[in-house]
């Protein structure tokens, strides 16, 4: 059987960049598929579909505001209907374009109030609506989105990232009893991320890893597979850091 044969996997954010991708290797490891985005979910779910191992398993695409309670609960109350389990949930929505650059001395209150909404209370609104599906099969693994930006927390950006960090700790002591792991993969700087202008300072920051390269989707899967398979039956509560030995070298 294939890694994932037999999962239900829901990943947030993920109708483009990272996310998209995530979905599509969820489902070469024969997961049937959530995507889950505030637009544009079609053709990422038909991606993943095609890319499917499992000839029973299935894509499914659905409109996701995580800034919206009801807009959650509306999407987890699908995945129920549809498939009557939810295995694992990959919090990936989030913003960052632009809040690097979000000062806290003059961050506009609608920067900031965007940015925490869809980070942090997002990121916990799927937390709370997918834990009471996942504790009835008393197994769930669910996989939080930070980044090496909150070890600095020094703009809007990283002080989410680093709640998120701190939140995780919270979530996988109230969820683990129920059968559920919940951590935290940190990325460093991927190679979606530098393309173009979005990231123009990249290649300094890539300069100091000790791997010298941005990273890729793979390589944050690869981290999520380790956290969502077996092998990560013990390890709840964690960071993950996946960035290349970014501030090492």
């Amino acid at each position: 059987m294939s890694i994932f044969g037999g999962r239900v996997v829901l990943v947030t954010g993920a109708a483009r960049g990272l996310g998209r991708d995530y979905v599509r290797y969820f489902a070469e490891d024969g997961a049937s598929v959530v995507v889950a985005d505030v637009k544009d979910t079609k053709a990422a779910a038909a991606e993943a579909a095609a890319a499917c191992s499992d000839p029973n398993a299935r894509s499914l695409g659905l409109e996701l505001d995580v800034t919206s309670r009801a807009s959650v609960e509306a999407v987890v109350a699908r995945v129920r209907a549809e498939f009557g389990r939810l295995d694992v949930l990959i919090n990936n929505a989030g913003l960052w374009r632009g809040l690097a650059d979000a000062k806290l001395l003059d961050c506009p209150d609608e920067v900031w109030d965007a940015a925490w909404n869809v980070n942090v209370t997002g990121s916990l609104r799927c937390f709370q609506a997918a834990v009471p599906l996942m504790a009835e099969h008393g197994w769930g693994r669910i996989v939080n989105i930070s980044s090496m930006a909150a070890r600095s927390g020094s703009d809007a950006y990283g002080l989410t990232k680093s709640t998120v960090e701190n939140m995780t700790r919270g979530m996988a002591k109230e969820a683990g009893p129920l059968g559920i792991t919940v951590n935290c993969i940190a990325p460093g700087i991927s190679a979606f991320e530098a393309a173009g202008s979005q990231l123009p300072n990249a290649d300094a920051v890539v300069a100091g890893n000790v791997i010298k390269r941005f990273g890729t989707s793979r390589d944050l899967y690869a981290a999520m597979t380790y956290l969502c398979q077996p092998s990560g039956d013990w390890v709840t509560g964690q960071v993950l850091r996946v960035d290349g030995g970014a501030g090492l070298a």
